[in-house]
């Protein structure tokens, strides 16, 4: 089951350049994509009415789809425009379900839930991404794993000492306590690491040699979003100069129960030269995709085992524990 009145990200603008028609699974739906000629993004669902082909793998006529298995086309509301050798108008119920869909914070959103409770206002906020005091790198990913798997490796970052040793990772991140809280639907994890031997990956971005006080909050909202605010500054330092600072934005979608559409971005307050963009954008890949290793291997062992596996629970999965609980709830509240 999935919570279906909430903005879910859905594409990186880029992919819907041009006459792309993109197809995706959502909360185990399928759903097309495209921009119209006025630069508006349309969302309907990806399957012909007649037979069940996927639009997607159809054709565009301007903003018009066409089915490649018998030709009717569609306009971005959904409605039929044309049967081929049907004079007259299509029929008035031959029609596609289309979705609210928008685009904020450089990232296309669609609305599964109730179409009138759709409000921009509810999106989450993303604003670093469109900010042109902060400089972003980001990427779209998919994961062969249930969706809530990777929402508990964003919460508990104690992990960064064993995956991510040869990047972001140090001991201090394992052995410093983290503390969690929920206030409502949220949940705040924080770690506050002082005096602790700087990441390979910061050493090079920053050129960091020496002790730094360094700072994680992470910040859940349901279904699935995870902001991460990240500090460090070498200790000792008042110079605002010499510290490192960057967010780290999730949107994590379900496609079906076993995998998952993972949009991020890293958007940094410092330094905006083209060559530590890049290498933002490198490191960042770099540390999700070891990230993504691990969650695959953890997905096919409950799936093989079925997920009879009994898990025990420690001090740092508190944050998780907290964001899954909120997630039942809701699920509850909307089942009645």
């Amino acid at each position: 089951m999935y919570l279906r009145n909430y903005w879910y990200a859905v594409a990186m603008p880029s992919e819907l350049d041009g006459d792309a028609l993109l197809g995706r699974w959502i909360l185990g739906e399928p759903v097309l994509l495209y921009r119209t000629a006025d630069g508006s993004v349309a969302a309907m669902r990806d399957v012909c009415p007649h037979r069940s082909a996927r639009l997607s793998a159809g054709e565009r006529d301007g903003d018009i789809v066409r089915c490649l298995y018998h030709g009717l086309e569609f306009g971005p509301d959904g409605v039929c425009t044309r049967v081929p050798a049907q004079g007259g108008a299509p029929p008035t119920g031959l029609r596609v379900a289309t979705y609210p869909v928008c685009e904020k914070w450089r990232v296309v959103w669609v609305w599964m839930g109730a179409a009138e409770d759709a409000d921009e206002a509810l999106v989450p906020d993303f604003h670093w991404n469109d900010d042109p005091d902060w400089y972003p790198v980001g990427d779209y990913m998919h994961l062969d794993c249930h969706y809530q798997l990777l929402a508990d490796n964003l919460m508990d970052l104690s992990h960064e000492a064993y995956v991510h040793r040869g990047t972001i990772g140090t001991d201090d991140v394992s052995e410093t306590p983290s503390t969690a809280e929920r206030d409502g639907e949220k949940v705040v994890v924080e770690r506050i690491m002082p005096g602790c031997p700087a990441p390979p990956f910061y050493q090079k971005l920053k050129g960091y040699d020496g002790q730094i006080d360094r700072m994680h909050r992470i910040i859940f909202r349901p279904p699935s979003t995870i902001v991460i605010e990240s500090k460090s500054t070498p200790t000792g330092s008042n110079d605002p100069d010499d510290g490192l600072e960057y967010r780290v934005l999730c949107a994590i979608t379900p496609e079906t129960d076993t995998t998952t559409h993972f949009f991020w971005a890293v958007p940094r307050n410092f330094n905006p030269e083209q060559p530590v963009t890049e290498m933002m954008y490198q490191g960042s890949k770099a540390v999700f995709e070891e990230d993504i290793d691990v969650l695959n291997r953890q997905q096919e062992v409950l799936t093989r085992m079925d997920g009879a596996v009994g898990w025990q629970n420690i001090h740092s999965d508190a944050g998780a524990v907290y964001a899954r609980r909120v997630v039942d709830e809701l699920l509850a509240a909307e089942a009645g």
